[in-house]
């Protein structure tokens, strides 16, 4: 079933279907199919009403792949292939969709910098052995294109309509959960809630990386800092969430019996001004190719070397049972 679905979706993606004597050196050229109006409305609905089919996460990479959305593409595959127990079926167009994605030193520096800093604590719990990850808030799932070698499975409602906040999986059906810059938008009497759900699903443990609360409120000053000039509004959901306090973190690894670490992860001294340049970047029209070029060179230089103990932008928490 899966192998006659995943031909389908190949032929539809403009990729040829041959045996492996007959497979080119290079991959071909991907050709865009016309992307639906209804796109993805259609996709999410489908989803929506039955969040762990993999036939529809993969008819619904395709499309992102037609509409131009290539870390979508990839995180919606790999979920595919997560969810249909693992098989090999989809392969070539997981190799199609990987190949296609941009260069990930590009990709904004703060955003690399936090996927990183992820896929290098996965890989550093994971101790050389392949695991599955659920990545719940994930975004368009880039932290995907981060640990290709990696079982991953993508829970964003608003990109592919998988709950964040009532996950639809077994529980202890992925190794890790992951979740990046979500708790802080969570408001405050949910965020236990949250955090029990996430342990659920782990049956190693789970990575949050997230901003909390710094010395005196000099979080809540960035935020208003950053609010007031750009508008943006993940610093709004800050300020009207609040940020999390690591005592809050302690207090509930202590309350249910579980081993934690914290780790500081990021600086100020960075982040804030990438911000800004993003910000005015976009205002100036873009400067795509200065602002790539920007991104690489900082990316390739100073990878794992701005972690502040003093001044961190955010903290890497690990949550495990044993």
């Amino acid at each position: 079933m899966l192998r006659k679905i995943a031909q389908k979706l190949l032929r539809h993606y403009g990729i040829d279907v041959v045996s492996a004597e007959e497979q080119p050196e290079a991959p071909r050229p991907v050709k865009a199919a016309p992307v639906s109006p209804s796109f993805p409305h259609e996709h999410l609905k489908a989803i929506g009403a039955d969040p762990l089919n993999p036939d529809l996460h993969a008819r619904y990479a395709v499309a992102a792949a037609s509409a131009g959305l290539r870390y979508l593409a990839y995180a919606e595959i790999k979920t595919a292939e997560q969810l249909s127990g693992r098989s090999r079926e989809f392969d070539p167009l997981k190799k199609q969709c990987l190949d296609a994605l941009p260069q990930l030193v590009t990709m904004n520096h703060n955003q690399h910098y936090r996927l990183a800093s992820l896929a290098s604590e996965i890989r550093t719990r994971a101790d050389g052995e392949i695991v599955s990850v659920l990545d719940v808030g994930g975004s368009d799932g880039r932290l995907a294109a981060f640990i290709p070698e990696h079982f991953y499975c993508l829970a964003e409602p608003s990109f592919n309509a998988i709950s964040g906040s009532k996950l639809p999986f077994s529980d202890r059906s992925f190794d890790f959960v992951v979740s990046c810059h979500v708790l802080e938008h969570i408001p405050t009497d949910a965020r236990s809630g949250f955090l029990d759900q996430l342990l659920a699903k782990a049956t190693r443990g789970v990575v949050l990386l997230n901003p909390f609360q710094g010395r005196q409120g000099s979080a809540n000053e960035v935020d208003q800092f950053i609010f007031d000039i750009t508008r943006a509004d993940w610093a709004k959901e800050h300020l009207e969430c609040t940020l999390p306090q690591l005592d809050d973190i302690r207090k509930y690894a202590e309350a249910n019996g579980l081993l934690h670490s914290i780790k500081p992860n990021g600086t100020l001294m960075t982040t804030i001004p990438f911000v800004f340049v993003d910000y005015f970047a976009a205002r100036a029209g873009g400067c795509v190719d200065e602002l790539a070029k920007l991104n690489r060179f900082v990316n390739e230089r100073f990878a794992g070397m701005l972690d502040s103990a003093e001044y961190p932008i955010a903290y890497l928490v690990y949550l495990s049972r044993e």
